[in-house]
């Protein structure tokens, strides 16, 4: 791994101060900030545009295929808010649902009141086809400290790789929820430092986390997400794209994992076991790789033999504060099999994780036979999908990005600072000085289905 200097720690404290005056003073010149996009519909076709409404009345939002810039007159379409949650967590918290949307298409938008403009953002919509596309996953960030400071490097790493979208695995603040101010710094974190230099917001897909359980059904409050059976609290969902191509699957792990939720997720999958690649997400993982946290035994007993019978490929974990990738594995207690897992290439599930995006690492003491790697270190997932193409067949490379770690006193150290960003169409690039783990043998990628293979050098 490589190490910068302890003196960017006096950096990212000088960046941090600087972000958050410099939001400060815009909040008094803009009447809405805080911005975000969520998929939480067909992400094909539509996206929900969310910010907060510092002041002012009658937004609307207005957006086409063709950037008119701030001019928003020329913008063929125009939508007002189609929801409004006022007055929660110090906030007017405003949705705008874009519908009609053609797929694989960029679309730039303004937000326009009666006090101000915002400036013009842009995103893209899901691809209707197979096709390449990257995203990045993680989840687990604080509010205070080196630990906040290390949320917004791996923030930062969002901007610089452009991904289609982004899945965040829980636990957004310290405590339980329900803070006003917690809330408001993550989201002027997302804001400030996930959106792209050009404009370029990344879909959210947000998944509950135990730090949530204050109010379980914050993140419908904040970010529009949907729900069960006419109940708030019960946040799980699903999206597709692609034309069977790739379905996500979010899971609430906070809530009881069997009856409702179960049957929930049972139809999901046989709804969809057709699909290319099945990714799921929840924030517990069943076997953590950490000593400091328990097995979820009752949640791996619902959930686990369902993953194996409809193929799920990869599970996204998290709350354990540390990195980690398996090999795949299916449930089994036969000779050969680890609490409650055995390895199979053919048919098992991949599980990677385990938080870290900001919140300070735990030790990974505590591998399986089964487990390919871990390590303890700030963190996100960086993943690249591939279908069938040239006589390649179709495929997803993972590579574990290092955005921090702590030094011999206990400093933060940047791993990002020297790493440029990407460019609009060449996201598949692997960017100079990024810090991959990759402990021998199988190297910085590792690729799902999985072979054994000797490790392939990455090309910067």
């Amino acid at each position: 791994m490589r190490k910068k200097p302890d003196t960017i720690f006096l950096g990212v404290l000088l960046i941090v101060f600087i972000c958050i005056f410099s939001a400060a003073a815009a909040d008094e010149n803009s009447s809405t900030g805080k911005y975000r996009l969520v998929w939480n519909d067909d992400p094909m076709t539509t996206v929900t545009i969310a910010w907060d409404q510092l002041r002012g009345n009658n937004p609307v939002v207005y957006y086409g295929q063709k950037d008119f810039g701030r001019d928003w007159m020329k913008y063929p379409n125009s939508q007002k808010p189609t929801r409004i949650v006022p007055n929660y967590r110090g906030m007017n918290n405003t949705f705008a649902k874009l519908k009609e949307l053609q797929p694989d298409r960029a679309y730039y938008f303004i937000i326009r009141d009666s006090e101000s403009m915002s400036r013009r953002f842009w995103f893209r919509t899901a691809p209707a086809r197979p096709k390449p596309f990257t995203f990045i996953c993680g989840g687990d960030t604080k509010s205070s400290g080196t630990a906040h400071e290390a949320g917004i490097l791996s923030n930062k790493m969002v901007a610089r790789l452009r991904p289609l979208f982004v899945i965040f695995d829980g636990d957004y603040c310290s405590g339980n929820g329900t803070s006003a101010e917690r809330w408001q710094l993550w989201l002027n974190d997302w804001a400030n430092f996930t959106i792209a230099k050009d404009g370029r917001i990344f879909p959210l897909l947000p998944v509950h986390g135990n730090h949530e359980d204050g109010d379980k059904s914050v993140l419908n409050k904040l970010f529009n997400v949907p729900y069960q059976n006419k109940d708030d609290e019960n946040i799980f969902y699903s999206v597709s794209f692609g034309h069977k191509f790739f379905h996500f699957i979010a899971l609430n792990s906070q809530v009881n994992p069997e009856g409702l939720q179960r049957k929930w997720l049972e139809r999901d999958l046989e709804s969809h076991k057709k699909f290319k690649y099945i990714f799921a997400a929840y924030h517990k993982p069943f076997r953590p790789h950490t000593g400091r946290k328990p097995n979820k035994d009752f949640q791996y007993e619902q959930w686990a033999p369902l993953f194996f019978k409809y193929g799920l490929d990869i599970a996204l974990e998290g709350d354990s504060h540390m990195s980690k990738i398996t090999f795949p594995v299916r449930p089994s207690n036969e000779p050969g099999s680890s609490e409650g897992f055995i390895r199979d290439d053919k048919n098992g599930t991949m599980f990677i994780g385990e938080g870290s995006w900001g919140a300070t690492p735990r030790p990974s003491d505590d591998d399986k036979p089964w487990t390919l790697r871990s390590g303890s270190f700030n963190q996100i997932k960086w993943i690249q999908v591939f279908p069938e193409m040239n006589g390649n067949p179709s495929h997803i490379d993972i590579r574990t990005v290092i955005t921090a770690t702590r030094n011999k006193e206990g400093k933060l150290v940047s791993h990002i600072e020297d790493v440029p960003a990407l460019s609009e169409g060449r996201e598949f690039i692997v960017p100079a000085n990024i810090d991959l783990y990759a402990p021998p043998p199988y190297g910085a990628v590792i690729t799902y289905p999985f072979v054994e293979k000797v490790s392939r050098r990455e090309t910067y």
